[in-house]
């Protein structure tokens, strides 16, 4: 098994390792259960910079403080190193703040990241896509799959209140960025441009992502509202879209009611317009999802529409369709008991997100199996929804009566 490794000074300054070429970079081969190798000539207790460019397809345990880490995701020379340090570090003070949420203290975000993510943001060499996935925060997926009882409200509260903090820490550098990334040229698509636009729209991201339960500053709103309206292209058109929609319900009303007017008679667009309503974190987003499933854009009989509207709220939601009161919940039990006559198949794949009951908490278990339960109750209930309510009931699960 083939291991790149590096090793970094304390000021991050790259050491050679390798005695035959001179370079930072050393290909280790792992043959036995147990090796050892020794790097001779180190003035001072090295960082180590382990699997530099993903060298095997294998998880690595290796244990790096907070300081090793962030050295990395600041000096290595190998991208997918920092990164990898980056979202290490990241997901490791959100989890810390995770906990702090869950016993009502403030959330903050350590200087350490933010300085490690200014350091992404200015470096003028890196390429504009590995410096926009540099930047994103892990996914709220990923968060939860670290933790032994997922706590969906937390998960989100923490991780929009760190790009909140984010945001404004480094707003003078994100504004510029995302000004000297404007570009009055005609579209035209390559990989450079490609991505160019995703840093610009990832700097856009950050500035307006508000505080949860707090407010946008008006300028910022405009600046999203600007992009959307100057656009030429669906990208930057969708990004700025869906970066207002979360931001202000009502300025992204107005947008969306606007979008929906240009793109009406295109049934894949009106796909992403449906699915970026789904997925707004606002508060009422459930009702308004209730609402769009007997708006003239939506059809319970045509399966990209459920997978854009009901999918995407019940799967990538989490804040939203995990609330407390179980009402998200209710309504993926209603539709799958609608959708099971049309198309069973279908009314199968969107019990998903409920099969994964075992994963919350007591209360949401409960409320989950109930849901589960009333469909199995379900008269002349499709073989390919009983298959997979029985398999998901089939172990123990919380008291449903």
């Amino acid at each position: 098994m083939p291991i790149a490794v590096g090793l970094l000074d304390e000021n991050g300054k790259a050491l050679p390792v390798n005695k035959e070429t001179g370079t930072d970079t050393q290909i280790l081969i792992l043959s036995q259960q147990k090796q050892q190798y020794i790097f001779s000539d180190i003035p001072s207790r090295p960082t180590v910079s382990i699997l530099r460019n993903f060298s095997a397809p294998v998880r690595v345990h290796h244990q790096q403080s907070e300081e090793e880490l962030h050295r990395l995701m600041t000096h290595d020379t190998d991208p997918f190193n920092r990164w990898d340090a980056g979202q290490t570090l990241s997901l490791q003070h959100i989890l810390e703040q995770i906990v702090h949420f869950q016993s009502k203290q403030p959330i903050t975000v350590h200087p350490r990241l933010v300085q490690g993510l200014r350091e992404f943001l200015l470096a003028p060499d890196l390429d504009p896509a590995f410096t926009a996935m540099a930047l994103t925060l892990p996914t709220e997926n990923w968060i939860g799959q670290q933790m032994t009882t997922i706590d969906p409200v937390a998960i989100f509260t923490v991780r929009q209140q760190f790009r909140a903090q984010i945001g404004l820490q480094l707003h003078d550098e994100l504004l510029r960025r995302y000004h000297d990334l404007t570009d009055d040229a005609p579209y035209r698509y390559n990989a450079r441009e490609a991505g160019k636009r995703t840093l610009r729209n990832t700097c856009l991201g950050y500035l307006l992502a508000p505080e949860v339960d707090g407010q946008l500053a008006p300028e910022l709103l405009q600046l999203g509202t600007a992009q959307y309206q100057c656009s030429d292209n669906m990208t930057d058109s969708i990004a700025a879209l869906a970066r207002v929609v979360n931001a202000d319900r009502a300025a992204g009303t107005a947008l969306l009611a606007d979008f929906y007017t240009r793109w009406q008679h295109d049934p894949l667009i009106v796909d992403k317009w449906l699915a970026l309503q789904a997925g707004c974190s606002l508060p009422g987003t459930l009702e308004h999802v209730r609402n769009l499933t007997h708006h003239p854009g939506f059809s319970i009989k045509n399966p990209n529409k459920v997978r854009a509207l009901i999918a995407t709220f019940c799967s990538t939601n989490h804040s939203q369709f995990h609330a407390a009161d179980g009402r998200g919940y209710a309504f993926l039990g209603d539709q799958v008991i609608r959708l099971d006559p049309l198309n069973s198949q279908i009314a199968a794949r969107m019990l998903t997100p409920l099969t994964q009951w075992r994963r919350y908490d007591q209360s949401r278990q409960k409320l989950m199996c109930e849901q589960l339960v009333r469909i199995a109750r379900q008269p002349h209930l499709s073989d390919d929804v009983k298959e997979v309510v029985d398999r998901s009931l089939e172990k123990e699960h919380p008291d449903t009566k």
